[in-house]
């Protein structure tokens, strides 16, 4: 998590779009094995597509129609595996190219997408500006240790702790040093996270945030500072979202896929750092000292 992502277009458009790619700052490509020979008597960059972890496109579902439980938006997220750990680069054809770069940087996971032609120009702009936010080296942060079994079910307790932003390590085995170890559990995953949100009490936890159900945030730092990466699923920019930070981190710099935003209502107590954000884009990176 604390490696700088990788991210990569896959093409199979002919060699003479080359030219278009390198306008846009895409230098090189990846191509299907049987093409590269092409592209390179063309003079282009290319590089064959390798064994990849076929992912799904991020994003968010509105089941506006559907009888449920809860009303609330199905966010479609690749962070439990990510978190879990792939065996080769992921590979995804996204709907939303730059919520999929930002996902991947989040999690500091090398990405390989496939991209319509009409599109390229948003997949190049992500790619800029995932270049301008600056390395980090800070370690992530958890609460939780989740003993990890491989388990379809611990997939699923997974991918909703990672939802309710509940932070976790997966793990091997106990560690004592976190507020809480848990095991996976099958049935319900929604009653699950639930269940251990009660267990650790919200008070504990290292990050909250108020005002939308289809923000995912993550967390690292040390004694340095803090990083908190927050990535917006949703169609459109979420407004007045509202982070609790344990902590004091009176000095905050905001890089967000929007361009400049300035928190507001900066809080700071003996034990929390709270601010507002007036809008969320598709990601915002807040980098926070002491």
């Amino acid at each position: 998590m604390v490696a700088l992502a990788l991210i990569s277009l896959f093409t199979d458009a002919p060699p003479s779009t080359a030219p278009q790619l390198k306008s846009l700052g895409i230098e090189c490509v990846y191509v299907a094995p049987e093409a590269l020979d092409a592209w390179k008597a063309a003079g282009a960059c290319a590089k064959p597509l390798p064994a990849v972890s076929k992912l799904p496109s991020p994003g968010v579902q509105y089941r506006m129609n559907m009888a449920s439980a809860s009303n609330a938006p199905w966010v479609n997220s690749n962070g439990s595996q990510y978190v879990r750990g792939l065996k080769a680069p992921a590979y995804m054809e996204p709907a939303n190219p730059v919520l999929a770069a930002a996902e991947a940087h989040a999690y500091g996971v090398d990405v390989i997408m496939k991209v319509a032609a009409k599109d390229w120009p948003k997949f190049a702009e992500a790619s800029k500006f995932l270049a301008t936010i600056p390395a980090s080296k800070l370690p992530p942060l958890a609460n939780i240790g989740f003993l990890d079994d491989g388990s379809p079910a611990a997939g699923e307790n997974l991918n909703l702790l990672v939802r309710r932003n509940l932070l976790f390590r997966v793990l091997s085995a106990p560690d004592s040093k976190l507020d809480l170890n848990v095991k996976p559990q099958a049935g319900d995953p929604s009653a699950y996270a639930y269940q251990i949100r009660q267990k650790l009490g919200d008070d504990k936890r290292l990050l909250r945030i108020y005002g939308s159900d289809v923000v995912i945030a993550t967390l690292s730092g040390d004694a340095t500072g803090r990083r908190i990466m927050l990535l917006n699923y949703g169609n459109r920019n979420v407004e007045g979202l509202r982070v609790r930070l344990l902590g004091r981190f009176p000095s905050l710099r905001l890089h967000s896929s929007a361009g400049a935003i300035e928190p507001k209502d900066l809080l700071v107590t003996a034990e929390t750092t709270e601010f507002s954000l007036p809008l969320v884009p598709t990601y915002a990176v807040i980098d926070l000292k002491p």
